[in-house]
């Protein structure tokens, strides 16, 4: 607000302390017309400011763009209540304002003739500030006429929320004016299960796809840089969403179709989303890769067996800087980045591994291959791996996005461009992307993904170490545990090992594609097939495996989890076990932090039924948090599988 206003102020103001629903009502009474900035928003109460209070306008910018959210939140209300708003809106009497970027203001604007009153304070406009039964709020306010000065400065800045704000329901009207022959409650049934914007949606994918698909053969060979044009969508929003879209690209525009430059639209991709665009095509044994306006082929057949292994010798000298570092078990960090190394080889065919789960398990498990996530904390290797693995993938240096970046928009954008090629996160701090990391995770193959739309798969690296349940089933964990701290003759060796053209992913894709063109199909080790291709490739060079290559999934091989676990309670001895009945209380120390307990309960695997309890863990399923500690042999962990078989009773050890 400009200096200028404070020093006119308000005539009178005065404040409020909302404690009781009347005390909330009492600031609306007698006014018509409402102007609002609230970070939430009851679809209820805006009903009831029309219904009860006999108000004719309402206009309200909602703190974040959660669209998606408020479609789902009415759809609990049901359609009478969506009819409703939507009518209101068709009328022009409601209008509800969604804005690009979050907005914690609260501002309330009262008209009635003759006189407005201003609102700020801490309530919003919600269901529950009104009621005041579970929260107190605090305002102040102020009754002005409608050439006071300093209401002018208050609309102005009203005026300054709403840029870049976009109206609410407005798609669910323009469909209500596009189709009158429709039956008004199936289109708001189809528009409150989202069926439209993801059908609008698919249209625009299904036009980037075929971009993408037609660029990359076009310029496979080419000697000059081929125009090709696209036909452009029937439904008039989505064809001016895609033309937005492309217009970067100066496309020329003829009778409802584009005509694209092929080099101009790769250099765009990898400019605007800051990676390459890749697609697999088994038929012809291709995996093709756009890069600064080229198309690379990145397939072929081995050649001699000397190559061969000189390609193996060099992925084995980088997984040997293991032994620069300081760990515990270099055997197991070694053979956990051969594993997630196999992954990235094994990420381009991600679209073609959920084809085959979906004709498997469609009725069944909707869920797609498993997401990376590399963890490890500071100076353990993942982003120099990462690196590497990134350059095996194209032949030339490229960079991961840096996890400030991972958002649903950027990751929706990307992926329906119709890219095979995988989006690799760098440091994501999942603690500040709680609720995007689970809407993405939990939606980006199960709900997102569609058969006729290639879509990439999602790397991740960063250091939470307690993730959620509805995580780790849907997320293929790998433990860098080894920290470096490189000399400078180390230093010089690695960026030897990274500047090294290798062509083992080109011959790796060219044995895989063949594998999946004979029917093979990742089961539960998603990344079985990748462990057969490698083992051809070793024998094809006359090469003995590493003793660390991973025969089976890492996790099931070295369980970082049950790994600490037994740190924790056989070495550290941090926590006692007691059996109680059926149950087994895990009590830890004083000295241990509920931080750390909760960690150690999210180490638990999802066969273990378990809940904390402040500085206890109660295992409900003592048999099989047995069976995951450890079994045979001697030590601690058939001391604790004789404290299982005891009989019923209370028993502490």
């Amino acid at each position: 607000m400009a200096q200028a206003a404070f020093v006119v102020g308000p005539p009178r103001l005065r404040s409020r302390l909302l404690a009781r629903r009347q005390e909330f009502d009492s600031l609306f009474e007698g006014y018509d017309r409402l102007q609002a900035v609230s970070y939430v928003v009851t679809p209820d109460l805006l009903l009831h400011f029309f219904d009860k209070r006999g108000f004719s306008q309402v206009e309200v910018v909602v703190g974040e763009n959660l669209t998606d959210q408020y479609r789902q939140a009415l759809s609990q209300k049901g359609r009478q209540v969506t009819a409703a708003l939507a009518e209101l809106v068709e009328q022009g009497r409601l209008r509800i304002f969604v804005p690009r970027r979050t907005i914690h203001s609260k501002l309330y604007m009262l008209q009635r003739d003759g006189q407005y009153r201003v609102i700020q304070g801490s309530a919003n406009l919600t269901e529950t500030a009104r009621q005041a039964a579970n929260q107190v709020n605090y305002v102040w306010y102020a009754d002005l006429a409608p050439d006071d000065p300093w209401l002018g400065q208050v609309l102005a800045d009203y005026k300054a929320h709403l840029r870049d704000c976009s109206l609410f329901m407005g798609d669910l009207v323009d469909l209500f004016r596009q189709s009158p022959e429709r039956d008004r409650e199936e289109l708001i049934d189809a528009w409150l299960k989202g069926h439209l914007a993801e059908e609008d949606g698919l249209e625009e994918r299904r036009v980037l796809q075929e971009l993408t698909a037609r660029s990359l053969q076009s310029l496979e060979g080419a000697s000059v840089e081929p125009i090709f044009s696209v036909e452009l969508p029937d439904q008039p929003a989505t064809r001016q969403r895609v033309e937005r879209r492309l217009a970067v690209l100066n496309p020329v525009a003829t009778d409802r179709r584009l005509q694209v430059n092929a080099a101009t639209y790769l250099r765009y991709v990898q400019e605007a989303h800051g990676v390459p665009l890749m697609r697999v095509d088994l038929a012809d044994r291709k995996v093709l890769l756009g890069m600064d306006g080229l198309t690379l082929t990145r397939s072929e057949p081995p050649p001699d067996d000397r190559s061969v292994d000189q390609a193996l010798e060099h992925i084995e000298d980088y997984v040997n800087t293991v032994d620069w570092g300081r760990c515990l078990d270099p055997r197991f960090a070694k053979t956990s980045i051969f594993e997630a190394l196999l992954y990235f080889f094994t990420a381009p065919f991600a679209h073609e591994h959920m084809r085959a789960r979906r004709r498997a398990y469609a009725l069944v498990d909707s869920r797609g291959p498993q997401v990376l996530y590399l963890f490890g904390h500071a100076q353990n290797g993942k982003s120099t791996f990462v690196r590497l693995a990134l350059r095996l993938l194209t032949g030339r240096h490229i960079l991961p996005i840096p996890g400030a970046r991972f958002t649903k928009t950027r990751i929706q954008g990307a992926a329906a461009l119709g890219s095979g090629f995988p989006l690799v996160f760098d440091d994501v701090d999942l603690s500040n992307k709680g609720r995007t990391f689970e809407e993405v995770l939990k939606s980006y193959w199960e709900v997102w993904w569609r058969e006729e739309c290639v879509a990439p798969q999602l790397v991740l690296t960063g250091n939470a170490e307690n993730l959620k349940e509805w995580a780790k089933s849907r997320l293929k964990r790998i433990d860098f545990d080894v920290q470096f701290a490189p000399d400078g003759e180390q230093k010089r060796r690695l960026n030897l090992i990274l500047e090294a053209d290798n062509p083992i992913f080109k011959w790796f894709a060219f044995v895989y594609m063949d594998h999946l063109e004979r029917g093979a199909s990742p089961g539960e080790d998603e990344l079985s097939i990748a462990r057969d291709v490698m083992k051809d490739l070793y024998r094809r060079a006359g090469r003995p495996l590493p003793s660390f290559f991973p025969e089976g999934p890492v996790e099931q091989l070295y369980n970082p989890g049950r790994r600490a676990w037994q740190d924790m309670l056989y070495r550290l001895r941090k926590a006692s076990l007691t059996r109680d009945g059926d149950q087994l209380r895990v009590d830890f120390k004083d000295d241990m932090q509920h931080p750390e307990v909760r960690a150690y309960a999210g180490h638990l695997p999802q066969t273990v039924k378990h809940k904390v309890k402040g500085k206890t863990i109660v295992i409900e399923s003592p048999r099989e948090f047995d069976e995951w500690l450890g079994s045979g042999g001697g030590g601690p962990e058939s001391w604790f599988r004789r404290l299982i078989r005891r009989r019923p009773g209370r028993q502490t050890m």
